[in-house]
């Protein structure tokens, strides 16, 4: 339980931190903003690695739950997108979505669960890691595909998101399916999750093949890009609403 409210703590900080970083970007003080997303991850990261113990013994998958693991993964993007810049500033088109995506883990709180069937084994943490991390990729190529079409943004952000959301997601199939194996003699299931997985795979991958097609334009491939992300934040969350109120991870 004290493991458990420390990561509460921890994460209520990094929420309090990002929000402070959108606040001080609106108000022009782009160096205070970006100090405060470097906080804000670094009481983030703490908050995991908090939830990792939950059991007194590091398990990795509560590590990696999605719906804190995620904005993780987006405030990481923001901090690395930013510091080239000369300015200093915080990137401006992440700050919103990493926000609202750090928010909505608070509503639907996920519990920490207990090791179960080869849940230790490196395939397993392959998979969390690669899921999640494709995931964000999608919801930042449907952000960026946004952007684009309400003329946001020129550049095709949206394309190179997707494209390697979809080469992540590839790569947590084949560690899932392994995993799969290992704990249950077959590598693929006839389930929703196991479903959806496959039919968001199928999605991206008719995405990329519309780059050989002359007939669609970039505004329509952006159309794509943000239907896809909203199909993804859909799967995401109604799966933590209709699984007893969070308790799976």
């Amino acid at each position: 339980m004290a493991v458990f409210t420390s990561f509460l703590s921890w994460y209520y900080v990094a929420a309090g931190c990002y929000a402070g970083s959108l606040l001080f970007f609106l108000l022009k003080r782009h160096r205070i903003a970006l100090a405060l997303l470097s906080f804000g991850i670094a009481a983030h990261s703490a908050a995991l690695l908090c939830r990792g113990f939950s059991f007194g013994i590091f398990t990795p998958m509560n590590l990696f739950t999605e719906l804190y693991f995620l904005p993780w993964l987006v405030a990481f993007f923001t901090l690395v997108r930013s510091m080239p810049r000369k300015s200093t500033a915080v990137d401006k088109h992440l700050l919103i979505p990493l926000l609202l995506l750090t928010l909505l883990a608070l509503p639907l709180p996920a519990k920490p669960l207990p090791p179960f069937l080869q849940s230790d084994s490196l395939f397993a943490t392959l998979f969390f890691i690669f899921e999640v991390a494709a995931h964000a990729a999608f919801l930042l190529a449907g952000w960026f595909g946004f952007l684009f079409l309400t003329r946001r943004t020129g550049e095709m952000t949206f394309n190179r998101c997707a494209t390697w959301g979809f080469i992540l997601y590839s790569i947590a199939q084949v560690s899932g399916a392994v995993w799969c194996y290992l704990g249950w003699t077959v590598p693929f299931s006839w389930s929703d999750r196991h479903l959806l997985s496959a039919a968001i795979w199928c999605f991206y991958c008719a995405y990329l093949h519309l780059q050989f097609s002359p007939r669609w334009t970039v505004r329509e491939k952006a159309w794509f890009a943000l239907c896809g992300g909203i199909l993804v934040t859909i799967s995401i969350y109604a799966y933590y609403l209709v699984s007893s109120g969070g308790k799976n991870a």
